[in-house]
């Protein structure tokens, strides 16, 4: 079951625990967790399972920005439903969507949904160039980048899915 909450102090820090362990994303603090808005959580039997956190930016842009399965939920589809779910609520709002990843299982939910994927990052568009240039000021991400550069290096390179919004919903 999907709900669009904000996560309780529990899960903030579970998903945080569990964001320090992943390579593919950089992480957020408890607060900022605690911050986000556009939350969709999937609980199993009451258990918090998995979220979807979409943060709307500049200009009609909106990144789903972090696709998290908890380990013992992984293989039963609940990462797909989750993106399906935000990007129909994006997509619903006239949204244009963006995505970026270094996994491969969320590129393959990109190509899938029919993004413009690209590992340049000179395609992306400014809504993100100026956010990231927020986002990355936290000593938090940056000391996190430090601490998982050996993880990253060999892995999977990190792409942009793109799609702009052109007056209809997209087929998902």
């Amino acid at each position: 079951m999907f709900t669009h909450r904000r996560l309780t102090e529990s899960e903030a820090a579970v998903l945080h625990a569990e964001l320090k362990t992943t390579p593919n994303i950089l992480g957020y603090t408890v607060r900022e967790i605690l911050g986000f808005q556009d939350v969709l959580v999937a609980e199993v039997d009451g258990e918090f399972a998995a979220v979807c956190v979409s943060k709307d930016l500049l200009f009609g842009w909106t990144d789903i920005a972090v696709l998290y399965v908890l380990p013992a939920f992984r293989g039963s589809g609940l990462g797909t439903e989750l993106y399906t779910a935000a990007w129909r609520r994006a997509d619903g709002r006239a949204r244009h969507i963006l995505t970026l990843s270094r996994s491969p299982q969320v590129i393959h939910l990109m190509k899938r949904f029919g993004m413009k994927v690209s590992g340049s990052m000179f395609k992306a568009p400014l809504a993100l160039h100026l956010h990231m240039n927020c986002h990355m000021t936290s000593l938090y991400r940056i000391g996190e980048a430090i601490r998982k550069s050996g993880l990253i290096k060999d892995g999977v390179p990190m792409v942009c899915g793109v799609r702009r919004y052109r007056g209809q919903s997209a087929n998902a």
